[in-house]
C-alpha cells in the first residue's frame, strides 16, 4: 500500500541523531520540518506539521509543551527517547513511546497509521479496522511477520466469536480489544 508523503516535525537536539533521522525520513518519502533543537522554534512550527517525532529532553528542557501543542492541534506524534515510561506525566502515558535507538521505518509506520486513523476516525469499515489492527500489532511486536500472525489469530477469533451474531460495538473497537486480549494472553507465541 502506497502511503502519502507526510510533513514530519522532528524535535531532537543531538546533531548526529537529528541528521540521521531527517535523512532516513526523507529516504522513506516523507518531508522533514526541522529538525529543531529549541522548544520555542518547535512550537512555532507545529502548525506546519502533519505528524511529529519528539525527543523528551531538549537542551535541558522537556519537550512536553511541544507535545501539548501537537495535541491541541490534533497532530499525531511519537516520543523517541532514552527515558523510561516512568518519567512521563500521566497525560502522555497513552502516547506511543519508543526507546532510542528505534528504526525510523517503525516510527513512520506508526505515524502514518495515526495520521490515517485521524482522517478515517468516523470510518468503521472492515478494511480500516484491519489496517488499525496491523498498525497496533506492529507497535506491540518487533517484526512484521509476528505482527501479521497476531492479526491473523485475532481475526480468526473474531470470526469464531461473531458466528452467533454481530458484535455490539464498532467493528474497530471490537477487533482492537480482541487483539489486545490475544496479545496479553499469547503474545510470545507470535514471535519469530
Amino acid at each position: 500500500m502506497l502511503q502519502q508523503s507526510l510533513r514530519v516535525l522532528v524535535v531532537e537536539d543531538d546533531y548526529f541523531l537529528a541528521t540521521n533521522l531527517a535523512e532516513e525520513i526523507r529516504d522513506c518519502g516523507d518531508q522533514v520540518i526541522g529538525p529543531f533543537a529549541d522548544i520555542g522554534a518547535a512550537i512555532a512550527n507545529v502548525a506546519r506539521a502533519e505528524v511529529a517525532i519528539l525527543d523528551v529532553r531538549i537542551r535541558g528542557h522537556q519537550s512536553f509543551p511541544v507535545a501539548d501543542s501537537l495535541i491541541s492541534r490534533e497532530v499525531p506524534f511519537v516520543f523517541l527517547t532514552g527515558y523510561d515510561r516512568d518519567c512521563f506525566p500521566q497525560r502522555f502515558l497513552d502516547r506511543h513511546i519508543y526507546q532510542k535507538p528505534s528504526r525510523t521505518g517503525l516510527l513512520l509506520d506508526d505515524l502514518h497509521g495515526q495520521h490515517a486513523e485521524g482522517i478515517t476516525a468516523r470510518d468503521d469499515s472492515i478494511e480500516t479496522a484491519v489496517i488499525r489492527l496491523l498498525q497496533r500489532a506492529r507497535f506491540l511486536l518487533p517484526d512484521t511477520a509476528s505482527a501479521e500472525r497476531l492479526v491473523e489469530a485475532t481475526l480468526l477469533r473474531a470470526i469464531a466469536e461473531t458466528e452467533a451474531g454481530a458484535p455490539g460495538e464498532r467493528i474497530s473497537a471490537f477487533l482492537l480489544s480482541l487483539l489486545e486480549d490475544e496479545f496479553r494472553q499469547r503474545g510470545r507465541l507470535y514471535l519469530n
